[in-house]
């Protein structure tokens, strides 16, 4: 049997969370039918999304067909590559894989509005800076002797 880069302890005690949930990378949701199509799919109790660094994902959850009941893969010898580079401890076993979850339609709709709302406290912000910049400029031109 192969072992992680860790060795065994490594995985002692491992959950198999990466054999519950299978995770795709998703473009940010930027339309209101985008918002809308997403909200949709977390009506589906096995979907989540999620964003870590600024990336967004889609998680469905659902235990792989080869883990057996003592967690451990059954296809070890002959895994997908996908799975031989999860290794720890960039697994979700030993840190939060998400800095933002959303569970459900209105944790997303939540979200987005919030951004929304940072989003156009920005560009006031901006505009407010750019006129008071405007109006402390001094007139450039030619100067009466």
């Amino acid at each position: 049997m192969e072992s992680t880069p860790l060795g065994n302890d490594g995985c002692q005690g491992c959950p198999a969370m990466c054999c519950n949930g299978l995770e795709e990378g998703i473009i940010r949701p930027t339309t209101a039918q985008e918002v809308e199509n997403l909200k949709w799919e977390l009506y589906f109790v096995n979907t989540l999304v999620f964003i870590r660094n600024k990336r967004w994902y889609k998680m469905s959850t659902g235990k792989c067909r080869y883990l057996g009941e003592d967690n451990r893969c059954g296809i070890y010898e002959t895994r997908p590559q996908v799975c031989r580079d999860h290794n720890p401890p960039g697994c979700e076993f030993h840190g939060e894989i998400a800095d933002v979850m959303f569970h459900d339609p209105t944790e997303l709709q939540e979200y987005m509005d919030m951004e929304k709302q940072k989003r156009q406290a920005k560009k006031k912000a901006r505009a407010k800076t750019q006129a008071s910049n405007k109006a402390s400029a001094k007139p450039v031109g030619k100067s009466k002797k």
